[in-house]
């Protein structure tokens, strides 16, 4: 049999504050009904902590999940377009956290699209012989580099991380086949520049130039076309209908932009994963906490076909088609949480708000 990758493990970390649509009307001209209308979304997590304190939960619940230690893990790759710092990787930071001494460790930035392009990377790793068993972890904080006073971005994005533990079997199951694109002309429609090394070393931060550049009505045309050509291909590739998927598992981009794409590959809502109304758009990783609420709630069975679909910046896509190998309940628990917080929503956001004041009090005029 053909060595694959597979999921044995799966673990989430979830902010404990969270932002509501509520709050949100407190902040910036918006409703409930306008924001769940548009994307879905009801709440979503905003971090006390960094970025490594989400992924290492995550990280640690998955490889417990998988019955395995630290030490069993070989390599290590972190899907994320804001990690901490940018040398040591965010996946080293993470590795030195864990103890992971027995692992390779590197980052993907491939935006939203980060997870998939994870599993892709990792799968074939394991295919090629080079690793037996890979963690995989998508883990974002969006909340920096977010403008709070710019209502047709903000109600989007949360924070949150995902992991999974894959490895390798002969038994049939795991990674069938892998569709990756991108198109740099538009990379254009979301753009951060906030985290990037462009002009010169002594210019302050300015709010005009370090807020988030995002087309949205663009971005969901783009969006909607390409996950479904993706998938399509990936499908073709594998030699699966779509009427065969038993459960897709998209990026958590737009509760619009999934209905979309999935009404346009003929797939029911019933076979569609969807938690973004209690997540946002957590980019790299939407889709493996998607996952994880997926196995919890029992969707996902030994045998079942899955894929993994997303879109994001650069822009990229990519999907995924899973044949369920035989874990479908977690072997192991993980007794680790994140430190508690004192801290409300409005602490969290209150030096962004301070930020970006400026660029709006000069529109305003």
């Amino acid at each position: 049999m053909e060595r694959r990758g597979t999921i044995t493990g799966w673990g989430k970390c979830v902010p404990p504050v969270k932002l509501t649509n509520a709050d949100l009307e407190q902040l910036v001209d918006t409703t409930d009904d306008w924001i769940v209308e548009r994307t879905g979304i009801h709440e979503r997590g905003i971090s006390h902590v960094e970025v490594t304190d989400l992924a290492e939960v995550a990280a640690h619940r998955a490889i417990a999940a998988a019955g395995l230690t630290v030490e069993d893990i070989d390599l290590i790759i972190v899907a994320t377009v804001t990690p901490e710092i940018s040398c040591p990787s965010q996946a080293c930071t993470l590795q030195e956290r864990l103890g992971a001494w027995n692992a390779g460790a590197f980052d993907i930035n491939a935006a939203c699209s980060g997870w998939v392009y994870g599993s892709s990377t990792a799968s074939a790793m394991i295919e090629a012989g080079v690793a037996d068993r890979v963690l995989l972890v998508g883990a974002e904080k969006l909340h920096f580099v977010m403008d709070y006073w710019d209502r047709s971005t903000c109600i989007l994005f949360g924070d949150g991380a995902g992991a999974a533990v894959m490895e390798a079997s002969t038994a049939g199951d795991g990674v069938l086949a892998h569709d990756l694109g991108a198109d740099g002309g538009e990379g254009k429609t979301m753009v951060f520049p906030t985290l990037g090394t462009r002009g010169e070393i002594l210019r302050e931060r300015d709010p005009a130039i370090d807020r988030l550049h995002f087309e949205g009505q663009n971005v969901f045309k783009i969006a909607v076309r390409g996950m479904e050509s993706s998938v399509r291909r990936a499908l073709e590739r594998a030699d699966i209908l779509p009427e065969d998927v038993d459960l897709v598992v998209p990026h958590q981009a737009n509760a619009r932009i999934i209905n979309a794409a999935t009404r346009r590959l003929g797939i029911p809502p019933e076979k569609v994963m969807m938690n973004i109304a209690n997540h946002g758009n957590s980019a790299a990783a939407s889709i493996p906490m998607a996952l994880n609420d997926a196995l919890d709630e029992g969707r996902i069975s030994a045998g079942d076909i899955v894929v993994q679909t997303a879109f994001g910046g650069g822009v990229t896509w990519g999907s995924t088609v899973i044949r369920w190998g035989e874990r479908t309940t977690r072997v192991g628990k993980a007794d680790i949480e994140l430190p508690p917080t004192d801290l409300t929503v409005f602490d969290l956001l209150a030096d962004n708000r301070a930020f970006f004041a400026p660029y709006h009090e000069q529109s305003d005029d």
